[in-house]
């Protein structure tokens, strides 16, 4: 095998980027990554890190760790240890590699790239797997060569490198590397595809390593080529980020609203639906669509439907519906980042200007309040008054209304209630800023 192809991938990636953070299992892909970016001219080892993340998953575990100090000592390389629990053995291998990605990114310093060593047969596993779970064209493109997280850049450099590429330019260069003996266990999917199924494929089809690469830049393709059409299209319709008008719903095909409520979800950074969940999604919104308002409960978040307009939001739940505000000397912080209240003496502030609690009278900030408020002479539902001020039904759960004792008083910057009319100069200002 020609080991020079992995001395021109480094070669490439040296002249475009300078420093580098290498996620350092001790395996043979990424010593043989590691060693391959030391012994490149253009790259200067003081700018190369080594980062080793423990699952703690084997008892050989130290064993590795080991080998990964002695290598990174040898070659002068600094080390970054990280170690990762996880108590729930169920779907572990996602499990970890979540959480393996989220200290990778998190220890990247600036203007360093990250660089993993995944390669051609880590590809065709990757796109097998895909196919197996009944993946679109995102899933069908592999592993992607770069990939940008948070304005953070990952880099596979060997991923059109074979395998044995790999393996015969460790035992020239005398390498020393550890064995995951998870690895040969074949109750996990992909090594059930790396042990059992590829080599019979290879064996009857020898370019098909070759092959599954080329479909996975031919999807690939077509995938950027997609983003782009429905890029245009939900812009025609983008409010804001989290807010959609779906007034063309009749006007459009399903498929394409398909592709528009997928990238909308994946633009607000929220769990991707599987397609099942999509067609359900998009099902209930085109049968519902004359209801004024409805809501869909998802795993982490929510999509409200209110007249023409989709909304998306973070499932987040008040825990405590009522606080009681003891001292208001001091501004008081409300829960999931709405503000904070404090008390402003100031009679020129007409808005939220009211009465003083009596003495027998406590402060109670109460959220998601459903019954009737005295306003303008009259006994309404709040839900009528939400209607009357526009505040979408999204929003209604996380306003604060201020209640002394068991009458509500006034919903700061909103309404004030027939209860909170100052008398003579016992006034003062309640301020929600955010």
């Amino acid at each position: 095998m020609n080991i020079n192809k992995i001395k021109k991938k480094i070669n490439i990636l040296s002249k475009k980027y300078k420093k580098f953070l290498i996620a350092f299992s001790g395996g043979i892909d990424s010593t043989t990554l590691l060693h391959s970016l030391i012994k490149n001219k253009n790259i200067k080892k003081k700018y190369i890190r080594a980062i080793y993340i423990n699952h703690n998953l084997s008892k050989n575990t130290n064993k590795w760790k080991k080998n990964c100090i002695n290598n990174c000592k040898k070659w002068k390389i600094k080390l970054i240890i990280k170690n990762i629990f996880i108590k729930n053995k169920s779907n572990i291998e996602n499990k970890c590699r979540k959480k393996r990605y989220k200290i990778l990114l998190k220890n990247l310093k600036n203007k360093e790239i990250l660089i993993t060593a995944h390669h051609k047969n880590d590809q065709c596993e990757t796109i097998l797997l895909s196919l197996k779970r009944g993946s679109g064209l995102n899933g069908l493109s592999g592993i992607k060569k770069k990939q940008i997280i948070k304005k953070k850049i990952i880099i596979r450099p060997f991923l059109n490198i074979n395998k044995k590429t790999i393996i015969n330019y460790a035992k020239i260069n005398n390498l020393t590397w550890i064995n995951d003996e998870s690895n040969k266990n074949i109750k996990f999917d992909r090594n059930f595809i790396r042990i059992k199924i590829l080599p019979k494929i290879i064996k009857r089809w020898p370019s098909f390593l070759k092959c599954i690469i080329r479909t996975s830049k031919i999807c690939l393709k077509q995938l950027l080529l997609l983003e782009y059409y429905i890029k245009k299209k939900i812009k025609k319709i983008l409010i804001k980020k989290n807010l959609l008008n779906i007034k063309y719903l009749n006007k459009w095909k399903k498929e394409e609203w398909i592709l528009i409520l997928r990238k909308w979800i994946k633009l607000n950074k929220k769990e991707m639906l599987s397609y099942k969940n999509i067609n359900i999604l998009w099902y209930k919104i085109f049968k519902k669509q004359k209801d004024n308002y409805f809501q869909l409960v998802f795993k982490k978040f929510i999509i409200y439907k209110y007249k023409n307009l989709l909304f998306i939001k973070k499932k987040i739940k008040i825990k405590n519906n009522t606080i009681i505000w003891k001292n208001t000397k001091k501004k008081i912080k409300l829960p999931n980042n709405i503000g904070y209240l404090y008390i402003k003496y100031d009679k020129n502030n007409k808005e939220n200007l009211i009465r003083k609690p009596k003495k027998n009278e406590i402060i109670y900030i109460k959220f998601n309040y459903k019954g009737y408020i005295n306003i303008l002479n009259k006994k309404i539902k709040i839900k009528k008054i939400w209607q009357k001020y526009k505040i979408y039904p999204w929003e209604r759960n996380n306003i604060p209304i201020i209640f002394y004792n068991k009458k509500p008083i006034i919903c700061p910057n909103i309404f004030k209630t027939n209860n909170a009319k100052p008398k003579n100069n016992n006034y003062w200002n309640i301020i929600l800023k955010k």
